[in-house]
């Protein structure tokens, strides 16, 4: 199973990656970078295709 995360050093906290996740599995941190809530993502992609920095990536977890 796949689950997005954010790469701290690409975010630059424009917010795409939170408007176009269907799971709302992604917010805003204090310092105006995305995280991934990993218990709502269902690993679409959807952050990954939209993100014009390449910030989220999916990433294999166990289960």
């Amino acid at each position: 199973m796949k689950k997005a995360k954010i790469d701290k050093d690409k975010c630059v906290g424009c917010g795409a990656c939170l408007a176009h996740c269907p799971q709302n599995a992604i917010v805003m941190t204090v310092g105006w970078l995305s995280k991934v809530q990993s218990e709502k993502c269902i690993g679409c992609g959807k952050c990954v295709e939209i993100c014009h920095k390449k910030a989220p990536i999916l990433q294999e977890i166990e289960v």
